[in-house]
């Protein structure tokens, strides 16, 4: 994120956007909010105007736009428009980025929703058609959809112990025939081997123990709900491979995002770096998340509180290999 960043997150809703029905000017703001390292999320929501309503459109200009514009002639067009920009540029702190301000560029569009109707169309939009009732028929359905029936998967504890680790973790053709449900599941396939930990205990569970790297976890907990439904309504048409949705029965949703990497090291380079470090976390997406052996709620069960953990969301498309 260069020094301009947030200088040019204040100065963008100065300028008023019949520009953005003027091609040349436009293209011209484009090429200054990417030159200037803002995230496209904002330039898209900027953009969606009655003539610019193709996605797919802003999005190639943004891939494909190339030219000096920048910070000037953000300046520029918000003067223009009366804005007092001297107050924006000294203000801005370089190299800072308002991961809020682009969170919110994100939801814009579901500004107006409700809850009630942000999950009502989270379930519409999903590919697999859940029955109304929520229950054991909900993990299923996710084992069914995302997983081969020689997966192992652990369901149970996470702090169980490792006698009781071994326990909990199934073939998914064994859980499909007697479900076990528990709060807690781990949605990376284990290979059902121990590996001895730094601290000299035996494990089943834990990174090592991974054999296949096809989901990552993902958890916005401190952000309103409505708002996390908005973010995970508006980022499939911007290409993010959502697997599953879970309602934790509290505060937040848990994500299932494939990712299908290869082994530990790509899994290290792609999630834990570009995607979690360089993407997620500035966005407010909880960092401890990022290990492959992360546990997720377990759709269908019921959780401590009494309360159901509801599977909002599947899409059997997203499986990994």
């Amino acid at each position: 994120m260069n020094n301009d960043a947030q200088s040019a997150l204040s100065l963008l809703p100065m300028i008023d956007r019949r520009h953005a029905d003027d091609t040349s000017a436009w293209q011209s703001i484009c090429i200054a909010l990417k030159n200037c390292g803002v995230p496209y999320e904002v330039f898209e929501q900027w953009s969606l105007t009655d003539r610019h309503r193709d996605r797919k459109q802003i999005r190639r200009a943004w891939e494909n736009l190339r030219g000096g514009h920048t910070i000037g002639t953000l300046i520029h067009y918000a003067k223009l428009d009366g804005g007092n920009v001297s107050y924006v540029c000294a203000s801005a702190k370089p190299g800072s980025f308002d991961g809020d301000l682009a969170f919110a560029a994100i939801i814009a569009p579901y500004a107006e929703c409700s809850v009630t109707d942000l999950e009502c169309e989270l379930w519409e939009r999903s590919p697999y058609r859940m029955d109304d009732e929520c229950g054991e028929g909900d993990f299923l359905a996710l084992l069914g959809s995302l997983y081969d029936l020689d997966d192992l998967v652990f369901v149970g504890d996470p702090k169980v112990t490792a006698d009781g680790q071994r326990q909990c973790i199934r073939s998914v053709k064994e859980h499909l025939s007697s479900p076990r449900l528990a709060e807690f599941f781990r949605p990376n396939p284990l290979t059902g081997l121990p590996v001895t930990r730094e601290n000299g205990r035996p494990s089943f569970v834990c990174d090592a123990c991974v054999a296949k790297f096809r989901y990552a976890v993902l958890e916005f907990d401190y952000r309103d709900v409505r708002e996390q439904y908005a973010f995970f309504l508006a980022m499939p048409d911007k290409g993010f491979p959502i697997a599953a949705l879970t309602h934790s029965g509290n505060k937040s949703v848990h994500c299932l995002l494939s990712v299908d990497c290869a082994d530990a090291s790509e899994w290290e380079s792609e999630v834990e770096e570009q995607l979690f470090r360089a993407k997620l976390e500035p966005l407010g997406c909880d960092r401890a998340c990022k290990n492959e052996s992360r546990s997720s709620r377990t759709p269908g069960a019921r959780r401590a509180n009494g309360k159901m953990q509801r599977l909002l969301y599947l899409n059997p498309n997203m499986k990994g290999n």
